[in-house]
């Protein structure tokens, strides 16, 4: 099946909402702090994920966490939204640059990595998608 991006339809965006709301009840729970959307938060879902309140078989909670990450990515990189990917594995929310092929699938780079229990350092993950994003634009969108 060849990738189709499309915009979330407004069930997918009560879905995304939904997870997000589920990330900040987690962050509230461990650490008192709200998620603001901001570089903030990733010391926040740090302490979620340190705190070991969810289990790394706990999918869903997970992937809200990595959700509220790309939330963070959306707020400080210009030109980033939500879209719908889907291919053959189903249909995922991705955050894509522009009306562009670069999409980036920030509901499993920390669930993923902590159900193969990798040590996850949120801060550092963000910072070397930063800059492989980086990386990327300047070689495929120049001037971007």
């Amino acid at each position: 099946m060849e990738q189709k991006i499309e915009a979330p339809t407004p069930a997918e965006l009560h879905a995304i909402a939904h997870q997000l709301m589920h990330a900040a009840e987690l962050v509230s729970e461990a650490t008192g702090l709200a998620l603001s959307g901001t570089t903030a938060d990733l010391a926040a879902l740090q302490k979620v994920v340190d705190s070991k309140i969810v289990e790394p078989e706990a999918t869903y909670s997970l992937q809200a966490l990595g959700l509220a990450f790309g939330k963070v990515f959306i707020q400080t990189q210009a030109h980033w939204d939500w879209w719908m990917v889907e291919d053959e594995y189903g249909r995922d929310p991705a955050i894509r640059y522009k009306q562009t092929t670069l999409l980036l699938f920030p509901k499993t780079m920390l669930s993923k990595r902590i159900e193969d229990g990798e040590q996850v350092d949120v801060a550092e993950i963000f910072k070397g998608l930063q800059e492989t994003v980086r990386e990327v634009l300047a070689e495929h969108y120049p001037g971007a």
